[in-house]
């Protein structure tokens, strides 16, 4: 009995060779390391803080062909601009939806619910330059995306700028900055209004949005 175990044992050793040797040949398993994208830094140039008091963005609509006005009341801008330094010139800007008014009641509620804006999913809107070029002496065009309902479009946003002297109070011994600027945006590209809103007859699809900021920054050394 223990010479037929014996024999087994040896017939077995061939395999456990090679079982050995293919772990020895096999590339070691590395483990995965994740690196997080780093931040980019923020462009090498000037950094504008708006007043919130004196800006706005408002817009204008057409329901039933009676025309009406609205307005996103709390907007969060974060604005590099230099004109000497267009290439580094940069705006985002974060707008709460939630905060929209249009002149009506049930016209507020319309427009969040998920028939328009879908404010539970979408609650904010983002404004984001990718260019910005000048076209004379105080106008420019910027490039750039809107995104409102998930839905992303392109756009050329053509703006003003006056250096309007020094702030005042809080704002005094800074450079300050008016810049007013107007687009239209088509409402359908982005998906709003649905069902029977979609009919261009109840609700006009051209939506004239016009900005004004105004901000300060800080002279430069």
């Amino acid at each position: 009995m223990k010479k037929l175990l014996a024999i087994a044992l040896l017939s077995l050793l061939p395999f456990y060779a090679l079982a050995e040797e293919a772990k020895t040949d096999a590339p070691a398993q590395e483990s995965a390391i994740v690196v997080a994208a780093p931040t980019p830094p923020p462009p090498a140039t000037r950094l504008w803080e708006m007043d919130a008091a004196e800006s706005s963005i408002t817009f204008h609509g057409k329901q039933m062909g009676k025309d009406f006005n609205g307005s996103i009341l709390q907007f969060t801008p974060q604005i590099y601009f230099d004109p000497a330094q267009l290439d580094q010139s940069k705006v985002t800007v974060e707008l709460d939806l939630q905060t929209i008014e249009a002149g009506d009641s049930e016209r507020n509620k319309n427009l969040l619910s998920p028939d328009w804006l879908n404010i539970l999913e979408f609650p904010t809107a983002r404004f984001e330059t990718a260019s910005i070029k000048k076209t004379d002496a105080s106008t420019y065009i910027a490039d750039a995306t809107l995104t409102i309902h998930g839905m992303i479009q392109e756009l050329e946003f053509p703006f003003t700028i006056d250096f309007a002297g020094e702030g005042k109070g809080k704002y005094s011994g800074k450079d300050k900055a008016v810049m007013t600027g107007a687009v239209t945006l088509d409402r359908s590209k982005f998906q709003l209004g649905q069902g029977d809103w979609a009919d261009p007859s109840v609700i006009a699809n051209e939506i004239p949005v016009e900005v004004k900021v105004t901000a300060y920054s800080a002279k430069p050394q």
